[in-house]
């Protein structure tokens, strides 16, 4: 503690190369101090650290080619997501609209976004796994639908905003907001059909890879996944057959939800946990008779030495 100070310099330098500029950044190292009696302790932070240079002076250079992957980006979380919607006016150019969307603080409100966000997984639209936001082929389709429109555009919120402002200063119509919004959904409305026709095709693909089979209840539906349970798609005919996505703690898989349904035995199932906290190794078979999910076990032979 009775040490000197250890005193350093951070030096950017600029170094020319056959005409190309390479930068260098680090410390240049004035008085070694305290750390002198630390020579040979390794820190966990690399630092780089540069000789004492002055301008025009020439020095040896090796530069190398870095190669490399670039990394997707990660996925949300709600909490992110969320943050995402509150400040999402930094996402426009307009620098009046960008402070409205700052002063009206985003899409929702505090009390509305999270509700937005329930809405969107109970549609079907997003999934959240292991608290990640990811978007299912239903959400995809609906980002392909509202792509370049209005209705996926930031700004006119904010424009919302500011002309709804005044209309509260009296600076504004009623009337003719009104009426601008309708003249908005008549253009949606006609530029409709033909979007219409190219989605209506995407979504009959996806509904086709997202049946599990056909309803064995009432034959005329198919089974889909719908969100907490798998049930089927006649529901506004009146079926209501549905299927658990857990068995007594256990996650039954799609391959395996396609088994039952094609009136197959699942693959044997490890870890079932019973009422009374027993463990057990089980198949299922779906009993077509009695509409239920039944347990099958394995036989168990023995042999004489």
């Amino acid at each position: 503690m009775f040490a000197p100070d250890y005193e350093y310099e951070e030096t950017k330098v600029e170094i020319d190369v056959k005409g190309i500029n390479f930068e260098a950044t680090g410390k240049v190292e004035k008085q070694i101090g305290w750390k002198s009696l630390f020579k040979n302790r390794q820190t966990k932070k690399k630092e780089t650290v540069l000789p004492l240079m002055e301008k025009g002076q020439a020095c040896q250079v090796d530069v190398e080619i870095a190669e490399g992957k670039t990394k997707p980006p990660k996925y949300y979380t709600e909490g992110q997501l969320i943050n995402v919607m509150k400040h999402a006016g930094k996402e426009v150019n307009d620098e009046a609209l960008q402070h409205t969307l700052k002063e009206s603080e985003g899409i929702g409100t505090e009390a509305t976004r999270a509700s937005i966000i329930e809405t969107l997984k109970r549609q079907m639209y997003i999934e959240v796994r292991k608290n990640q936001v990811t978007v299912l082929d239903k959400g995809k389709i609906l980002c392909q639908a509202v792509e370049g429109t209005l209705l996926a555009s930031p700004e006119m919120t904010a424009k919302w905003e500011t002309y709804l402002k005044k209309i509260g200063k009296n600076e504004g119509s009623q009337e003719l907001f009104l009426d601008r919004i309708k003249q908005m959904i008549q253009s949606l409305m006609e530029d409709a059909p033909a979007k219409i026709g190219h989605m209506q095709q995407v979504l009959q693909q996806v509904e086709e890879q997202s049946n599990f089979g056909k309803c064995p209840s009432c034959k005329n539906g198919m089974i889909q996944d719908k969100a907490k349970f798998y049930g089927c798609t006649n529901y506004q005919g009146g079926c209501t057959f549905t299927l658990p996505k857990k068995v007594l703690g256990k996650t039954i898989s799609q391959s395996n939800i396609k088994k039952l349904l094609n009136g197959e035995r699942t693959n044997l199932i490890k870890g079932f946990k019973s009422k009374k906290g027993k463990k057990f190794d089980a198949f299922l078979r779906y009993d077509a008779e009695g509409q239920k999910v039944k347990f099958e076990f394995q036989k168990k032979v023995t042999t004489n030495a």
